[in-house]
């Protein structure tokens, strides 16, 4: 019986120490980000100070019709393109089979883009030129 005690009360320690670090609370702080951010309070209150007058000016921002931004929803078969410089709009193109790209194409980064038109109608993106600013 004493045995068969010293086995149960050695099993419970053993399986307690190995698993009493699996359960403890991780701090991964990961990459810092501005508070306002995830507080939306933050934020409109720094826009409301430095908000004009006149916001006509805001609203008839004219986006360029062959430089966009690359999206992050891009994979291997569609790009996702976002509009330049307003970023309100996004659309996703098919990529040709064979992708001329100059410079660096990478997520993030302002490319000018030239399509292809298909007999159907549809458009495919042929050619990814990045453009320094």
């Amino acid at each position: 019986m004493k045995k068969i005690f010293l086995f149960v009360l050695c099993s419970v320690a053993a399986m307690s120490v190995s698993t009493s670090c699996r359960f403890a609370r991780e701090d991964n702080p990961g990459d810092t980000v501005a508070a306002n951010e995830f507080d939306p309070t933050i934020g409109q209150k720094a826009k409301s100070l430095h908000a004009s007058a006149d916001t006509s000016a805001m609203n008839s921002t004219v986006d360029s019709t062959d430089i966009f931004f690359v999206g992050d929803g891009s994979t291997k078969q569609q790009l996702q393109l976002v509009s330049y410089p307003s970023k309100r709009d996004t659309a996703v193109f098919s990529k040709a089979r064979h992708i001329k790209v100059q410079g660096n194409a990478d997520f993030g980064h302002v490319v000018r883009v030239g399509f292809y038109r298909l007999p159907s109608g549809d458009s495919i993106v042929k050619t990814v030129e990045e453009i320094t600013l």
